[in-house]
């Protein structure tokens, strides 16, 4: 006790020491946090006085310069505005000084508080300092700058030299990046480095005993002189010697011990005696009595000692025996009760002490943990690496129990666990229970999907009882029925009743969920402001373990929207946008549902088609012609006011149809009343145009049995108005049926001309008039037809050019043309010529085969001038740039043109001259019936001077008699074909008949 005692004396003194180094650094701490909070008074008041002026001041103040005066740390005072630009200070440089990159101003004008700085070279007095700035911000709350008050790191350091430190102190003031502000001694550390020293880096502790270099005991304490809002803070550290006290000390502490101990002997050596004789002896002989009762055996004979007091102590040994003996029996089997109640729990037992090394296991054992048949020596035996670690780790927090969870993954299943820790009392071991919890996070996981389901699904969803109470809704429900969750727990299902439904309904919806225990459905409910929603409804049931509903699961959705948007789609998909008529698909339906009427009635539908539309569009722009669309529907639907309905097909096509009609004079009446209506000026932005329509009728059932049959007819016989001059109306009659179905077949058959080879070039031969030899020859398509023979090329040339097949026909005479020249060049001169009739759709067509000619040509070794396009007048002056691009590129490839039908079409001189024609053709109406000094004659011989004054030959077709032939040859012309010389002839007759290279005149 008496040692005791000394070093607990002796831990005081160290203590005192500790306590007034403690006391000093508090001191001093305190008087640097008095300083930096009447610096921050300062600021504050400065701010709050500029503030209340209206604008900021463009010099200082007389009183900023006053203050400076009064408080010696204030180096500099300054005010700058709210872009960081310098406008006045008490002391350095102004003008073009910018702190808006500083943070201390950067964190007063964000948090609009008083902020501190950290260790900077400040750029107005041109020194080391930490700068303070507080907002000004004015009674409206608007923030106008800030006032800065700068302190000088140098004066720090010489106001920190003149503290009052114990010898061989060292101290340091720092910013929050830990850069050194001021030192003690000045010259300890350098202003605005990092604290290297070590003997200031303890980590975060704020008191902390080492020593130094010098194996000097020193005492370090650290502590916090000023934190701002942005969690800048100003910090000081403080080491003083603590060796005189200590050794002060251990001084007193040595002196005393030795006076103890010299008393102790004196007193051992007396009392040793004393004690032999009347202590030693009979302990010995109760020693060995109480080794028996320590090995739980009752000595076999009762010891008396002679002392009373060792005699009483070996009766209480004897009965302390019994009473252990007892409580060991008691033990075991408290014991073995535990051990079987742990080994019927789940869990298992471990216990280890703090290196991981396991003592005992009990409980039942985890078959994750049983691989072995060896009970583990080591957590690590067990668990994984990383867990065992955790474990040591939570143990060394000497908490009563801790908890925790941990997962371990085997690769393919995660298993997850839940360990207590319990710490023994007076023990280093610890003990482990470990539980397997994976059933409950599965059980867990499940519940939270299906709670995030519930909460976030956009299907609206109600819990209720089994008649119908609601007990619980999701955020959906509330949101579709515009009830709160509070509004409809505990209420019935009938809240939501819209009145639209009949008691019968809801009695066969309740029949299905009793009898199978769901019901969906199509449902009309009424929100919380009695707006009517139609929702598709499912209801389930959930059964107790009696097999009895225990709850109702009612899922629903909102079919507004979608009912809206199928009529919207529906409206869309059956009406035209930009007149709002019924479209073809309603047109369609609607005559559909005529003809499927019981009562068979006629009815009448007329087809209009407005009258060179694409030429409004194409010059005013489609723009202008969908506003037209809309006049001209609205025209004809006020003049057919009695028409069952108005409808738009497309483009510029609409029909009326009208039922009850008198009479074929009535439907006339009407016809010329539509066409009426648009035949007056019609006004669109700022435009007059004047419009005509064409107008087709057929009438059902006569013309057509169905729709589409009826459609056609109508269509037909607007065509018929259309070749008939336009402005006008048409009836279907039977022959235009029948027409358009031989045109059909033809198409139809034309087609498989192409696929089946059946067509064949003719050759018309083209003779010399003076000396009748053969220059030249037309090729002339033939359609050699299996049913019908031969088909001449006026009944499908037309059909073909509509098509654009006479694209694919074209090259088939090009290219027969090559081979019948490659045939003539083997007997005859490359003089020769065929010519081919050019259409204008294959000009027209960008992928008509003719750009492929020139390469043709080429491959068969062909002179382009063998070639002679003949075309009509009409091309010369198309303006369609391909068509040009292309009559140019011909004859700049070599190949002749000739103008074929001369004088039945533009005539024009000027396209004649510039086209670089080569020959004209004289259609063969003027050759028919040229007679002496006939008109005829006059205009053939007109055309013949004329081309030979431009440079061109004449070639006159149809020549069929000996008197055409000279009349012609008298008046210069220079060619001729026609039956007086040959027939167009297949190419074997025609190789037959140049061979000779002369014809002989048919009689």
């Amino acid at each position: 006790m008496t040692f005791l005692a000394l070093w607990a004396e002796r831990e005081a003194a160290i203590e005192k020491s500790e306590e007034k180094v403690v006391n000093i650094a508090k001191h001093l701490t305190h008087q640097q946090t008095a300083m930096i909070g009447e610096t921050e008074q300062l600021t504050r008041f400065l701010a709050n006085t500029i503030a209340a002026e209206p604008n900021l001041p463009d010099t200082c103040p007389s009183y900023f310069y006053q203050i400076q005066e009064l408080y010696t740390n204030v180096a500099n005072i300054g005010v700058v505005d709210d872009k960081g630009n310098l406008i006045c200070v008490t002391n350095g440089i102004v003008k073009n000084v910018s702190i808006s990159d500083r943070q201390y101003f950067k964190n007063a004008i964000a948090n609009k508080s008083f902020s501190i700085g950290y260790f900077q070279y400040d750029r107005s007095i041109q020194a080391p300092s930490v700068n303070f700035a507080h907002p000004i911000i004015d009674k409206r709350e608007q923030l106008k700058g800030v006032v800065v008050s700068v302190i000088a790191l140098d004066w720090w350091s010489a106001a920190l030299d003149k503290a009052e430190f114990p010898m061989g102190s060292n101290a340091v003031i720092a910013d929050s990046n830990g850069l050194v502000l001021a030192s003690y001694p000045n010259s300890l550390l350098p202003l605005g480095e990092k604290i290297n020293n070590k003997h200031f880096l303890h980590s975060d502790s704020s008191l902390a005993m080492f020593k130094d270099d010098n194996n000097v005991n020193q005492i370090f304490h650290r502590a916090t002189i000023y934190n701002d809002i942005n969690n800048n803070n100003l910090e000081i550290y403080i080491t003083s010697p603590t060796d005189k006290y200590i050794n002060r000390a251990n001084k007193h502490f040595l002196e005393t011990i030795i006076l103890f101990f010299s008393a102790i002997l004196i007193i051992a050596f007396i009392g040793h005696h004393l004690i032999k004789k009347s202590i030693f002896y009979p302990i010995e002989k109760l020693s060995q009595a109480t080794d028996l009762l320590a090995q739980g055996n009752m000595p076999a004979h009762k010891i008396k000692p002679n002392s009373p007091e060792l005699s009483a102590l070996y009766t209480r040994f004897e009965a302390m025996a019994e009473t252990r003996l007892q409580t060991e029996a008691d033990l075991k089997n408290k014991h073995d009760e535990l051990t079987g109640l742990l080994n019927a729990l789940p869990d298992m037992y471990l216990r280890f002490n703090n290196t991981g090394t396991i003592l005992n296991v009990s409980g039942t054992i985890i078959p994750l943990f049983a691989a072995s048949s060896k009970l583990p020596e080591n957590l690590l035996d067990i668990l994984p690496e990383g867990i065992t670690e955790q474990i040591l780790s939570e143990a060394s927090n000497r908490e009563d129990v801790i908890t925790f969870d941990f997962k371990i993954s085997t690769g393919v299943v995660d298993h997850y666990f839940e360990a207590n820790i319990n710490h023994l009392e007076k023990s280093d071991e610890l003990i482990l229970v470990l539980r397997d919890i994976s059933q409950r996070k599965v059980n867990e996981d499940s519940l939270h999907l299906a709670s995030l389901v519930y909460g976030n699904s956009s299907e609206s969803m109600a819990i209720t009882d089994a008649n119908g109470i609601i007990f619980d809704v999701n955020p959906a429900f509330c949101e579709t029925t515009q009830y709160s969750k509070d509004e409809v727990i505990g209420h019935s299902t009938r809240i939501l009743s819209s009145g639209e439904h009949s008691k019968e309904f809801y009695e066969k919806i309740w029949a299905s969920i009793n009898a199978t225990g769901r019901w969906q459905g199509e449902i009309i409910n009424r929100k919380k402001n009695g707006v009517l929603f139609t929702e598709w409804l499912n209801i389930d049931t959930v059964y107790d373990e009696n097999n009895k509903p225990a709850r109702r699961i009612a899922i629903f959705t909102d079919l507004t929207e979608k009912i809206q948007a199928n009529k919207t789609i529906w409206r869309q998909a059956h009406f035209d946008h930009l007149t709002d008529l019924p479209n073809r698909l309603e047109l369609k339906k609607r005559l559909n549902k005529q003809f499927s009427n019981a009562n068979n009635e006629s009815f009448v539908v007329m087809l209009l088609d407005i009258d060179h539309f694409k030429d409004i569009n194409d010059t005013l722009g489609h723009h202008y012609g969908d506003n037209l669309l809309k006049v001209v529907s609205q025209r004809i639907v006020n003049s057919a006011k009695n028409a069952e309905f108005v409808a738009r097909i497309g483009g510029d096509e609409f029909v009326i149809v009208f039922n009850h009609i008198k009479s074929t004079r009535h439907i006339n009446q009407i016809a010329s009343n539509i066409l009426q209506s648009l035949s007056s000026a019609i006004h669109v932005e700022n435009e007059e145009v004047f419009i005509s329509a064409s107008m087709g009728i057929a009438c059902a059932p006569e013309d057509g049995e169905n729709t589409e049959q009826l459609l056609k007819a109508a269509d037909q016989a607007m065509y018929k108005a259309k070749n008939n001059g336009r402005n006008g109306f048409e009836f279907f009659s039977r022959d235009m049926r029948e027409q358009a179905q031989a045109r059909m077949l033809l198409l139809k058959d034309l087609r498989c001309a192409i696929e089946y080879n059946q067509f064949e070039l003719f050759y018309q031969p083209i003779v010399s008039l003076n000396g009748l030899h053969i220059h030249k020859a037309e090729g002339l398509i033939r359609w050699q037809h299996p049913q019908k023979g031969l088909i001449s090329p006026i009944a499908f040339i037309p059909l073909a050019e509509e098509t654009r097949q006479i694209n694919a026909i074209g090259q088939f005479v090009f290219s027969q043309a090559i081979e019948t020249l490659t045939d003539i060049k083997k007997f005859t001169d490359d003089d020769f010529q065929i010519s081919v009739n050019v259409s204008p759709v294959q000009l027209s067509t960008a992928n008509s085969g003719i750009d492929d000619w020139y390469a043709m040509l080429d491959a068969a070794k062909i002179s382009p001038s063998s070639i002679v396009a003949e075309i009509t007048e009409g091309l010369m002056v198309n303006p369609e740039e391909l068509t040009q691009k292309r009559l140019k590129q011909i004859v700049k490839s070599g190949m002749q043109l000739a103008l074929d039908d001369f004088g039945t079409g533009y005539s024009s001189l000027a396209y004649l001259q510039e086209m670089d024609t080569d020959y004209l053709k004289i259609d063969k109406r003027f050759v028919d019936n040229i007679k002496a000094d006939s008109q005829e004659l006059s205009l053939c011989e007109a055309i013949i001077v004329m081309a030979h004054q431009l440079g061109l030959k004449v070639i006159a077709e149809g020549i069929e008699t000996p008197l055409q032939y000279q009349l012609l040859t008298e008046a210069g012309c220079d060619y001729g074909q026609g039956y007086l010389f040959s027939k167009p002839l297949n190419k074997s007759d025609f190789m037959v008949l140049i061979a000779e290279k002369k014809v002989i005149l048919s009689k």
